[in-house]
C-alpha cells in the first residue's frame, strides 16, 4: 500500500485516524503516504492535507489519484442535523458516497472502506445487535447511511474492489460536535450546569472511545479477511442509561452539587415514536476476524475528554 486517503480527515475520527495511521506507520517499519481531504483543510503533521468537497467531482478525482486505499468517513452527521437539512443529507451521505466510489473505480483504487452506523438497525428485539439483525431505519441520516452501503456493495461487486462496511456505535472523543450527547453533558458540566436529560433517562447505549474505533478501521484496513465484509464496531462491555451518563461525567468533575435535569423526550433530537430505547453491539465478528478488541473504558474516556479533549460547540459543516 502506497497512499491511503482518508475524506473527511478534519473530523474528530478522521484526525484520529490519520494519527493513528502515522504510528502504525512507524511501529511496523512501513512506507506509505496519507492523505486527507475535507471541505475544512485538514491540519495534521505528516499529512498531505487538502482542502475541497466530496460532492467535487475534480476534488476528488485530484484526491484519489495514486491511492491505494481509501477510507470514507465524510458525512452529514447527527440526527437534528440530517433532519433539518433533509436534502443536504441525501446529497452528501449518498450522492457523495457514490462520487467518491466513482473516483475509485476511476483511479484503479484497491480498497474502500465505508464509515456506516448503528442507526441503520433502528428498533431491535434482540440485544446485543449482530450484524445478521434486520435492518430498520428511522431516520434521514440512517436511511441515507443504508443507501451508502448498498452502492458500495454494488460498485466494489462490480468493479472487483476490495471493501469494508463498518457500523459504528455511539463513538465519543476529543473534537467531537457538542450536539452529541457526551460532548453535551461535558460542556454544560463544564460551565457549571445540569446536563439535559431527555424523558425517563432510561435509554440505554454503548459508548466507544474514538481510538477505539478507529483502531477497528486499521484492522479492516490492513486485514485480506475483512474484505467484502460488514463488521459492527464499538465497545460491547459497558452499556449506560444517559441518566447514569450524566450523574458519571458529574462524578468524574467532582462537581457533586450539579444535578442532572429532565426534559420532555419532544425537546431531543427524536420524537417519542422515533427514539430507539437500547443500542448494544454484538463485536465477535470483529474479534474473531480481525482480532478487534476496544481497550478504553468508559471511566477513563470520559475522564479524558472531561479533562483534556476539545469540544466543538456547533456543527461547522
Amino acid at each position: 500500500m502506497k497512499r491511503i486517503l482518508i475524506t473527511g480527515g478534519s473530523g474528530f475520527i478522521g484526525s484520529t485516524l490519520a494519527r493513528q495511521l502515522l504510528e502504525f506507520r512507524k511501529e511496523n517499519n512501513l512506507d506509505f503516504e496519507i492523505r486527507a481531504i475535507d471541505i475544512l483543510r485538514p491540519q495534521i503533521p505528516e499529512v498531505e492535507c487538502r482542502q475541497g468537497s466530496i460532492l467535487d467531482i475534480s476534488d476528488l478525482s485530484e484526491a484519489a489519484r495514486g491511492c491505494d486505499a481509501v477510507v470514507h468517513l465524510a458525512a452529514i452527521l447527527g440526527v437534528r442535523n440530517s433532519e433539518t437539512r433533509r436534502l443536504d443529507c441525501l446529497n452528501i451521505n449518498i450522492v457523495g458516497t457514490v462520487n467518491v466510489l466513482n473516483a475509485c473505480v476511476q483511479d484503479r483504487v484497491k480498497k474502500f472502506i465505508f464509515a456506516s452506523s448503528s442507526e441503520v438497525y433502528g428498533d431491535q428485539r434482540v440485544f446485543p445487535i449482530k450484524e445478521t439483525n434486520p435492518l430498520n431505519p428511522k431516520s434521514v441520516y440512517a436511511v441515507s447511511k443504508l443507501a451508502g452501503e448498498e452502492y458500495v456493495r454494488a460498485t466494489c461487486g462490480r468493479y472487483a474492489m476490495d471493501y469494508s462496511i463498518l457500523r459504528f456505535f455511539n463513538v465519543y472523543g476529543p473534537g467531537q460536535v457538542g450536539q452529541f450527547v457526551v460532548p453535551r453533558f461535558i460542556m454544560a458540566v463544564q460551565n457549571d450546569k445540569s446536563p439535559e436529560v431527555y424523558g425517563s433517562g432510561d435509554r440505554k447505549r454503548s459508548f466507544c472511545y474514538a481510538e477505539d474505533v478507529t483502531k477497528g478501521i486499521l484492522k479492516a484496513l490492513f486485514s485480506d479477511k475483512a474484505n467484502g465484509e460488514t463488521f459492527n464496531i464499538g465497545n460491547d462491555s459497558e452499556m449506560i442509561s444517559i441518566l447514569d451518563l450524566a450523574n458519571k461525567i458529574i462524578q468524574i468533575s467532582g462537581k457533586s452539587h450539579i444535578k442532572p435535569v429532565m426534559v420532555a423526550q419532544g425537546a431531543s433530537d427524536r420524537t417519542e415514536a422515533r427514539e430507539i430505547f437500547e443500542r448494544s453491539p454484538d463485536i465477535s465478528k470483529a474479534r474473531s476476524m480481525l482480532g478487534y478488541e476496544p481497550s478504553c473504558s468508559l471511566e477513563n474516556g470520559l475522564r479524558m475528554m472531561y479533562e483534556h479533549g476539545a469540544i466543538v460547540p456547533n456543527w461547522s459543516r
